[in-house]
């Protein structure tokens, strides 16, 4: 928890009163790799929902496995859901699960890709395919598209990692004699840990504001009133507060690794549809209310005028009495009813206050 800042650690952990992260050491084969450990983490804003991580041990062929298990939901949907706790199940059928994998080598990384992909550098070819976790044969990406490299994090010297739509890759450069003390056996634990927490924050990001934003769409603008909007503003804040922050540490690379899962995942692009969704609900309830007003005045000063003539009218030629303020009030009535039949601009203001009070 040192790593980020303490708004940060209570959206990925919870606290002590409310603790939100829940993991369990197992050692199960999982169709040819090993699992070694499984979480949960509850959502801070839903607490219903959460995310589960598979921590994993691949074996011999990685390219082959990490594409496999990113499709299991898909292919298996009983592969990974069968591990979940007991009070816990899949939330609907999921296309495919994404993946954080880290990947080091004894010697230097080799080319794994078709000819036409030399110009990529192994690594870059082994982060491509660890990243998008798909087989170059069932999606061949452009190689002269720089694009595609758009969520590159150089980390050091001795690993790189590579943020896509569905996937985060860790690749070392450097040879990895497998010694504890090494710097890549720090990377590793630095995969499973520090960055994971990282990319769950953005998922956790991707994963509130797609939510608001579909619950704002399904919300007619008609029905929208000062209270309501109110209600979404707090929701968007709350959100933003919670786990919407983009600057979570002062060390290391983990907002640059954020920045690109936002990037990939067009949360900034997201946020600012939804704020200026409800800055444009905001005017058009202000107009309306305005409009409204203004309607209001326009009716009460051209159909007050007739009964004003008429009282004054009685005042200063009758004589008093409930038979005089009855006719002066049907007389005025009878004015207002013809001035409204005559005049196109009263019945507009007639059935511009009875459309604000239907909506």
């Amino acid at each position: 928890m040192s790593y980020f800042e303490g708004r940060v650690g209570e959206a990925l952990y919870g606290t002590p009163a409310r603790p939100s992260r829940w993991h369990k050491t197992v050692e199960e084969d999982l169709s040819g790799s090993v699992l070694r450990a499984l979480e949960l983490v509850r959502d801070p804003l839903d607490g219903d929902r959460g995310l589960a991580v598979y921590h994993v041990e691949l074996g011999g062929d990685p390219l082959a496995e990490v594409s496999r298990l990113a499709a299991l939901p898909l292919t298996d949907a009983g592969a990974l859901g069968a591990r979940l706790p007991a009070g816990t199940a899949q939330a609907g059928p999921a296309r495919r699960a994404q993946t954080v994998s880290f990947v080091s080598f004894t010697g230097f990384p080799v080319p794994v890709m078709p000819e036409e992909y030399a110009e990529w550098d192994a690594v870059d070819q082994w982060l491509w395919l660890l990243a998008s976790a798909t087989p170059v044969e069932r999606f061949p990406p452009d190689p002269k598209d720089e694009s595609l490299f758009s969520g590159r994090v150089r980390l050091s010297a001795s690993w790189r990692a590579l943020v896509l739509r569905d996937g985060v890759a860790f690749v070392g450069t450097t040879p990895d004699p497998g010694a504890e003390a090494h710097f890549l056996a720090a990377a590793q634990v630095y995969a499973h840990s520090l960055y994971l927490d990282t990319v769950l924050l953005g998922a956790m990001q991707v994963t509130t504001y797609n939510r608001l934003a579909n619950q704002l769409a399904g919300t007619q603008t008609l029905r929208l009133r000062r209270g309501t909007l109110a209600e979404w503003e707090g929701r968007l804040i709350t959100a933003r507060n919670t786990v919407g922050m983009d600057t979570i540490t002062t060390r290391g690379k983990g907002n640059e690794l954020l920045e690109r899962y936002r990037e990939q995942h067009r949360v900034p692009q997201l946020i600012a549809h939804l704020t200026e969704g409800l800055t444009s609900s905001a005017r058009y309830i202000e107009a309306a209310a305005s409009h409204g007003v203004v309607a209001a005045l326009g009716l009460f000063t051209s159909l007050g005028l007739p009964f004003g003539l008429a009282y004054a009218a009685g005042a200063l030629w009758g004589d008093g009495g409930l038979g005089l303020f009855l006719w002066c009030t049907a007389a005025a009535a009878a004015t207002a009813v013809l001035l409204t039949a005559l005049l196109p601009q009263v019945r507009s203001l007639v059935t511009d206050l009875l459309n604000d009070r239907s909506r």
